[in-house]
Formats: structure tokens, C-alpha cells, sequence
């Protein structure tokens, strides 16, 4: 991209070592079944390696430290945008007709700009950090024991396919590890495969993904049809991109765009990411916010070049609305059905539907003013174009920062509140298993008995709301703000740009819903009144990552959303960081144009005030009588209970309507795929069996039928007889002889 403020190329002196943050947990993988199989009940493999978690941790570790190396020599200057590294996989040719030959080489390599830099960030940093969180909640149960090592060895394995994913210099390494990904999920959502549901869940994941991974791998093919390769150095050349057809083009990429659906759990592949929950808790932490639905949002981020040709300029327009739309329909109607959750994993899991879907609208609206400005020569239109698609990865980062915190401190209760029912229940096994402590019906009051969690919570819930100055309102402001801006120019993005506005207010009232239904007002039952805080190693990450959510502010200032998408700009090179940040809040809360400073104040009322404050009237109050909590909690305490008290109302109407029931439902959605599948699929198997049966059986059982009846007349005429056998032998002397004389 053009118009930097900076002029020196990186040449990073780590980045040959990076095959190592995708080799070394992939090499751990092996490495944890072999001596989990070996010293599975050792004592010293339990207690001090963890059962494989210290081995895991080591090797994410070591990632982590060499991601961070290479990402220091990118902050401050500008990438080359070349390969790093490139290892030749397969040398071949494609047969063109008669002795005619194209060779083709198939390797894999290294491709780092700012886009792998801060997706690398996100990958290896989350992935530590679940990696701690995950020792702390899997080694202290003991449904877990003795098979916590094919837990970490498929926690590893999945990290590796993210970070290999991120770090390909070509959509063919990017289809490979995707593809491991895919069979990951699998895995380790069917963890615990003994129970029907999580076996479902894990066949739900792996099927509906494979629908959209059947569309990209469609459409990678007709890119490679069109480019001769998949190499990003040649689709990504604008020389190139000229020569192809935008209609052909167009295509590919929206065959590719509904693998990203899949994978990212966008309307209508959106169906197994809730079920997704019936995996462990870090699990379910490292679909949501380090690896999985991260994908699909890289997959259309590495689709800018195509959209920011000039000789496609107004050609894909379509795409992009299109992309857009479905980020909005999904941002929607994520958040309405997370209204009526009560399971705490289910809520927050919809909430990923819902911000993803805001950042596929941020992507789309971005790919359309690619698409549409004169933006590699004129400046004004090139800040424009880069400060949209920046705000739709500062939101990717804002969101997964949020989210793995939001998912290890979910986890965090629900640790708790079912070590407390098992310690009150320890003998009546019967309860244990009716008993659900993923409910927020059996919590309430947690905030003085998880301060730590708590907080987490807190600061996670009002990113993901786009409360003023924290995480994700440096970015959703931005979002909304753009899809407005293209929506005055084209009125189709008026839906889209009214979908994330709307959404605004509805996330605003089931983040709050869910956290004061979980730490305000009283224990719900005996379990909650007895919750106890949990242990160092979830503590940590909690403490570490509420840390990095209130500093949005600081990346904000130093041009994140200018540096992100921008390979040609470094942090801090047009303002310092005070002047920075100035810049930020003014822009944010005094914008100059009165349209979009009204909007800013609207988006801020819907999610800050009327969302929380719909929220508060229904759910929460005061602690329990003698119960104290840390300061930053009273004032929201305090104003839940002042809120409920005076406008509390009566909402059963409203609760058992039909829309209700709907949502609660899932809009039925599930059950029409269901009936679906049942009277088109399981209806064209039992036909396809009937025609088996009938005519490819039947043919084959006639040929075996006449065939024994055949054989049965054959059978008759050997007798065993000599004086038979020497009369026929006669009889076909005879014949012989009058066939040549006839001949003759």
C-alpha cells in the first residue's frame, strides 16, 4: 500500500526461524501420546509434567518467544512483503495435449506482513495462555484423568494448524492446515466422546464445516484456474489480478468466502458452533478467540488485493455486499437468540456469532471502498480504505483478546460452582448428574467470592458491548461508523449498517444480562453461596488479559487501524502516543462531521445506556446481606440494584411469547436442517439403496441365478461313468469330423 509515513524495509533476522513456531507444537503432539500412553498412571507424569500440560506449555512457549522476536522488527518499519522461507514439496507437470507439458512446483513457505503479524500475535499469545488456563481446569478434575495427554496432544496439534495457517505464503497451505483444523474441532469437541451429545456435536462441527470447505475448495480451484498457481507473490500481483475476468473472479473468491462462512460459524453455517460447548472449556476458549472462527475472518482479510486493484476497481462490488450482509443477518440474529440463553458457554458462544458477524460487515464495507475509491492516488481516499479495514482487524483483535478471557472465566465459574455442588453432594451421584453448572440459574453473587474472575468478566463483557474507552469500542465505533459511510453512498449497505447499529443495543443487553445473572444480586441456590476462588493457574491468564483489554486505548493511539492492514506504515510514525491518543478521542467523541457525531452518540446510547439499562431492570441487585466485594464492583452493584429496584417489570409476556419460544429454538433453524436432511438426504439414501437393490443387485443376482442353473445342467450330464464319458468324447470326435468335412 501507498502512502506510509515510513521508508525502511524489514529485514528480520528471526523470521528463518519461523517454521519453528509451527514445528515445535507439532512436534510436541507425538511426542505427549507416546509418554502419555507409556507413564500414564507415573506419578511424576501426572503431578509435575501435568500428564503432557508442562510439555505443551514448553512448546507454545517457545513459539510464543519466536513469534514475539520476529514481531518486534515489524512494528516499527515496514515489511517487504516477500517470502521468508520456501521449501519445495513436489515437482510435477500438467499434461496440455499430444507431448506438450506445463511443470508446476508444489512447496510451502513463509509470507509475513502486518495482517500474518498481528493474527500470529493473537494465535501464539491465546494459545499460551489457554495452555496455562487449561492445566488449571483439566488436570483438577478427575473425569479427566489418565487421558489429559490426547487432550494436550490435540490442544497442540490444533495451535499448529492456526499458526501454519497464518504464517503459508499460499492458499494451498492455508487449505492444508485449515483442513487440520477441521479435523481438531473435531476431536476435541468429542472429547468426551462417551457422552451422545458431545459425540453429536463433534459429527455436527465436522459436517457443517465441510459443507463451506467443499465451496473453497471449489473455488481455490478455479483460482488456480485463473492464475496458474496459489501462491499469494502471484495472486496477489496486480499485474496478474489485470489479467483475469472480474466475473470469473468474483466467483472464486465468493466460493471461497462460503468456506469462511462454515468456519466461522456465519448464517446459515452457523448451526455447530453452539453445540461447540459440549467440548472442554478450553476448548471451547480456543475456537472462539485464538484459532477457529479467526480463520474464515484471514481467509476474506487476505482477499483485499483483489478488491484493491485498480483493474477490478467497481467489479466486485456484489461480493462485497454480499459479505457484508451476512455479517449483519448473523450479528442480528446471534444476538437475539443469546437473549434467552441461560447456559453461561451458550451465551457467550452466540456472542462470537454475533462479533463476527460485525467484523465480516467491517471487512465487507472495507472490500467495497477497496473496490470503489481511487484510493492508491488520491490520500484522503487512501486513509479511508486502510482506517476501514483496520478497524475490522483491530475488532478481530479487540474480540479475541475479550472473548478467551470472557471463555476462561466462564470456565472459571463453572470450575467452581461445580467443585462446590460436588463437595455439598459428594454421595448422591444421582443429583451430580442432573445438577448443571453451566446454568446461570444456580449462580448469583459471585462477584465476593471471584473477585478475579469477576473482573475479568466485567472488563470482557463491556469490550464485547463497546463500552466508551475500553477494548472493543475503539473498534466497533469504527465498524458502525464506515457501514454508514458506504451506506450514503450505496443504499443497499443501509441494511447491513442498520443491522450492526441495532446490534449494538442488543449486545449491550445480554452481556450485561449475563454478568449480573452470574456475580450481582443473591446465590441462586446452596451450590452458588458455597463458590469458592479458583486456582492460580486460571487466575493468571484472567489477570494477564483484562490487563492487555484496558490497553486498546494505548494501540488505538500508537495507529493500530492504520497499521494493521498497512505493511508500509509503522506504529507511532505520524503522532506520538499522548498526541495519539488525543487524536483518537477527539475523532471518537467530537467527530467534525455532525453526521457521524451523531451517530457515535446514538451507537454509544444503544450499547452503553439502553442495552445495559434494559438489562439491570430485570436481572441483578445487591449482594447478599454481610457480602462485600472489591471497589471497582460497587458502583455497578449499586446501580444494578438502584435500577432493578425502581424500574424492575414484569416481563413474563414477553418471555413466553412466540418469538421467545422461537429463540429459544434457535429460530427453528436446526429442526428445518434437520427435517431437511431427513427428507432429502436420508429420502435420496433410501432411494439410491432401492436402486442398489433393484437393478444393480438384481443384475448381478440374475448373472448369479443363471449362472447356477447353468451349472446345475453341466452338473447333470457329469456322471462319473467312464462308459458316459467315453461315449461323449466319441460323439465330439464325430462332430469334429463332420465340421471339417463340411468345411471341405
Amino acid at each position: 500500500m501507498s502512502g506510509s509515513s515510513s521508508s525502511e524495509v524489514v529485514h528480520s533476522s528471526m523470521a528463518e526461524y519461523a517454521p519453528l513456531i509451527i514445528l515445535l507444537p507439532m512436534l510436541a503432539m507425538p511426542v505427549i501420546l507416546f509418554l502419555g500412553k507409556v507413564f500414564n498412571t507415573n506419578p511424576t507424569w501426572k503431578n509435575t509434567l501435568k500428564e503432557g500440560g508442562i510439555i505443551a506449555l514448553v512448546a507454545m512457549g517457545a513459539a510464543l518467544f519466536i513469534s514475539l522476536a520476529i514481531i518486534k522488527d515489524y512494528l516499527g518499519s515496514f515489511s517487504n512483503n516477500g517470502d521468508i522461507f520456501s521449501l519445495t514439496w513436489l515437482n510435477t507437470a500438467i499434461w496440455e495435449g499430444g507431448a506438450s507439458t506445463t511443470p508446476i512446483s508444489f512447496g510451502f513457505g513463509i509470507y509475513i506482513d502486518h495482517i500474518t503479524v498481528m493474527l500470529l500475535f493473537v494465535a501464539a499469545f491465546l494459545c499460551f495462555l489457554i495452555n496455562i488456563f487449561a492445566i488449571g481446569y483439566m488436570n483438577t478434575d478427575e473425569i479427566n484423568d489418565n487421558r489429559n495427554h490426547r487432550f494436550y496432544a490435540e490442544f497442540v496439534l490444533f495451535c499448529a494448524a492456526m499458526l501454519g495457517m497464518v504464517l503459508s505464503d499460499s492458499f494451498l497451505g492455508l487449505f492444508i492446515f485449515w483442513e487440520i483444523m477441521g479435523l481438531c474441532s473435531y476431536l476435541l469437541i468429542g472429547f468426551y466422546y462417551e457422552r451422545p451429545s458431545a459425540a453429536s456435536a463433534a459429527k455436527k462441527a465436522f459436517m457443517t464445516t465441510r459443507i463451506g470447505d467443499v465451496f473453497l475448495m471449489i473455488g481455490l480451484i478455479m483460482l488456480w484456474d485463473l492464475f496458474g498457481s496459489l501462491n499469494y507473490s502471484v495472486v496477489f500481483d496486480p499485474a496478474n489480478i489485470a489479467l483475469v475476468n472480474p466475473g470469473s473472479l468474483q466467483m472464486a473468491l465468493g466460493m471461497m468466502f462460503i468456506g469462511a462462512i462454515g468456519k466461522s460459524a456465519q448464517f446459515p453455517l452457523h448451526v455447530w458452533l453452539p453445540d461447540a460447548m459440549e467440548g472442554p472449556t478450553p476448548v471451547s476458549a480456543l475456537i472462539h478467540a485464538a484459532t477457529m472462527v479467526n480463520a474464515g475472518l484471514y481467509l476474506v482479510a487476505r482477499m483485499f488485493p483483489f478488491f484493491g486493484a485498480e483493474s477490478m476497481s467497481g467489479e466486485l462490488i456484489d461480493l462485497a455486499f454480499i459479505i457484508a450482509s451476512i455479517g449483519g443477518i448473523t450479528a442480528v440474529m446471534a444476538a437475539a437468540i443469546a437473549f434467552v440463553q441461560d447456559d453461561l458457554k451458550k451465551v457467550l458462544a452466540y456472542s462470537t456469532m454475533s462479533q463476527l458477524g460485525y467484523i465480516f460487515t467491517g471487512l465487507g464495507v472495507a472490500l467495497w471502498l477497496a473496490n470503489t475509491l481511487d484510493w492508491h492516488h488520491d490520500p484522503a481516499a487512501h486513509t479511508i480504505v486502510v482506517v476501514a479495514f483496520g478497524a475490522a482487524l483491530f475488532h478481530l483483535f479487540n474480540h479475541a483478546m475479550a472473548k478467551g478471557m470472557l471463555f476462561m472465566a466462564s470456565g472459571s465459574v463453572i470450575h467452581e460452582v461445580h467443585h462446590a455442588h460436588h463437595h455439598l453432594h459428594h454421595d448422591d451421584h444421582g443429583d451430580d448428574d442432573e445438577f448443571d453448572a453451566q446454568s446461570m440459574n444456580n449462580m448469583g453473587g459471585l462477584a465476593s467470592k471471584m473477585p478475579i474472575t469477576a473482573t475479568a468478566m466485567l472488563v470482557g463483557s463491556a469490550s464485547i458491548m463497546g463500552l466508551p474507552l475500553i477494548g472493543g469500542f475503539w473498534s466497533k465505533e469504527g465498524i458502525i461508523a464506515n457501514a454508514w459511510r458506504v451506506a450514503l453512498e450505496d443504499p443497499r449497505f443501509l441494511f447491513p449498517a442498520a443491522c450492526v447499529l441495532l446490534g449494538a443495543g442488543m449486545t449491550g443487553f445480554y452481556m450485561t444480562r449475563m454478568w449480573v445473572k452470574t456475580f450481582a444480586g443473591k446465590p441462586n441456590n446452596e451450590v452458588a453461596a458455597h463458590v469458592g476462588p479458583t486456582n492460580s493457574w486460571i487466575k493468571t491468564p484472567l489477570f494477564i488479559l483484562t490487563l492487555v483489554t484496558l490497553s486498546s486505548v494505548l494501540l488505538a493511539g500508537m495507529g493500530f487501524t492504520h497499521w494493521a492492514p498497512d505493511s508500509e506504515y509503522s506504529f507511532l510514525s505520524d503522532k506520538g502516543l499522548v498526541d495519539g491518543i488525543i487524536y483518537e478521542l477527539g475523532h471518537a467523541f467530537a467527530n467534525h462531521d455532525a453526521f457521524f457525531f451523531v451517530l457515535t452518540y446514538v451507537a454509544i446510547a444503544l450499547s452503553a445506556i439502553l442495552g445495559p439499562f434494559m438489562a439491570m431492570s430485570l436481572f441483578g441487585g445487591k449482594l447478599e446481606e454481610g457480602e462485600d466485594c472489591k471497589p471497582w464492583f460497587k458502583p455497578v452493584i449499586a446501580l444494578n440494584n438502584w435500577v432493578y429496584n425502581k424500574y424492575n417489570w414484569d416481563n413474563s409476556g414477553i418471555a413466553t411469547s412466540g418469538l421467545a419460544v422461537a429463540l429459544q429454538n434457535r429460530l427453528y433453524i436446526d429442526k428445518y436442517y434437520d427435517l431437511a436432511m431427513v427428507k432429502i438426504v436420508a429420502g435420496f439414501s433410501n432411494k439410491a439403496a432401492e436402486v442398489d437393490t433393484k437393478i444393480i443387485d438384481g443384475a448381478v443376482k440374475q448373472i448369479e441365478d443363471k449362472s447356477q442353473k447353468i451349472s446345475t445342467i453341466v452338473r447333470s450330464l457329469t456322471t462319473g461313468s467312464a462308459r458316459d464319458y467315453i461315449l461323449w468324447v466319441a460323439i465330439g470326435t464325430l462332430l469334429i469330423f463332420f465340421f471339417i468335412w463340411g468345411v471341405a
